[in-house]
């Protein structure tokens, strides 16, 4: 009974609001390509520190090994915190202006990733990208995508329907932002334990 539930939740979903993940998905990649040109116009402090705010990775190989249990912990931590806050923002009306600007965030946040990746280890830094990282992106990045566009569309419903929000909506609303916080949870269990696998492997140095 709830998995026939859900199912037709996100068919709806997805069915409805098309266009609101063609927004996300540009803003986005627009955040990505703004990463990347931002990696290439600082000098390596600047890029070090910033790559160091948005990603562990960087941290992890300046200090040597680090337990898988912990690199998971961390990004859970950051995506549960991620997750709330869009919930939160789907809430209000002020949620049509901030989930894009979260969006484009995680896009800035990959993109300052992988151009430092690139820019600083060549060859070694984009064979790690596409083995280290692709796996995991091609999991949690639907799942942002998908809870911002919930989100986004639920905040959309709140200015239309300042007095309709009843709790059936709002239980809906729950069912399929956990729905996808699962699947990112999936893309995090990669991160923290074949990421580092990798990282290993290949061996970058600061």
């Amino acid at each position: 009974m709830i998995s026939v539930r859900v199912r037709n939740l996100s068919k709806r979903h997805f069915q409805a609001n098309f266009i609101v993940y063609f927004i996300l998905t540009v803003c986005f990649i627009l955040g990505i390509t703004a990463g990347a040109f931002l990696i290439n116009r600082l000098n390596y402090e600047e890029n070090l520190k910033f790559a160091n705010y948005f990603s562990w990775i960087f941290e992890y190989v300046q200090i040597g090994n680090s337990k898988s249990i912990d690199i998971f912990k961390i990004s859970l931590f950051s995506n549960i915190k991620m997750v709330l806050l869009i919930w939160v923002l789907g809430l209000i009306s002020i949620g049509v202006l901030v989930i894009p600007l979260i969006v484009s965030l995680k896009g800035a946040a990959i993109g300052i990733t992988v151009g430092f990746l690139v820019k600083e280890f060549g060859m070694k830094g984009f064979i790690f990208a596409l083995s280290g990282l692709l796996p995991h992106y091609l999991i949690i990045i639907p799942g942002i995508l998908a809870i911002g566009a919930i989100g986004l569309t639920h905040s959309l419903y709140c200015i239309k329907n300042k007095k309709v929000r009843t709790h059936g909506n709002i239980v809906d609303y729950s069912i399929l932002i956990l729905l996808f916080f699962i699947v990112i949870i999936l893309g995090v269990l990669i991160e923290g334990f074949f990421t580092p696998y990798f990282l290993n492997l290949i061996e970058l140095n600061l």
